[in-house]
């Protein structure tokens, strides 16, 4: 098993328009979303789950049954004095979708291809700050972002 740091390996796409069939977005879908991967400091993209206890009294071991989830979408990124696509792109209220393929795929720019494994993240952006100005220190912004429909973690382009 190899580990891998995603610099080089990752690629990042933004869309205003959700694909037709959210686990299948298709090549062309993809290619119409905004390449952001080299904009991206970190990206913070997670779902998460909970349990909900059932405890009977016939028994001194409490039992448990999945509960509701919930999904958070943060991500930072940098200004760009030429091309300032990501701070353009993601303002306050905008609905769209992140395709984040944490592997890269065989397309340009490591954009997956048919066949190939990705995440989607329908968002809507709650808020885009711009980062603390300082001397010799690279401007960027944060996004935060609410997940308005479940994401699909293991979707396949087709």
């Amino acid at each position: 098993m190899s580990k891998v740091i995603p610099n080089e390996q990752t690629w990042i796409g933004f869309s205003t328009t959700q694909p037709a069939v959210l686990d299948k977005p298709t090549s062309v879908e993809l290619t119409a979303a905004d390449d952001m991967t080299c904009f991206v400091v970190s990206i913070n993209a997670s779902a998460q789950g909970n349990t909900v206890p059932t405890p009977v009294l016939c028994s001194l071991f409490e039992t448990s049954v999945p509960g509701t989830s919930q999904a958070t979408f943060t991500a930072d990124f940098y200004r760009d004095d030429d091309d300032d696509a990501a701070w353009d792109a993601l303002k306050r209220g905008i609905e769209g979708v992140f395709y984040i393929s944490r592997f890269g795929g065989s397309g340009p720019n490591k954009q997956p291809a048919s066949g190939e494994k990705l995440e989607v993240w329908p968002v809507i952006i709650t808020s885009r700050a711009a980062g603390a100005l300082s001397s010799n220190t690279a401007q960027t912004f944060s996004v935060t972002a609410a997940v308005n429909v479940e994401p699909a973690e293991d979707a396949t382009v087709t």
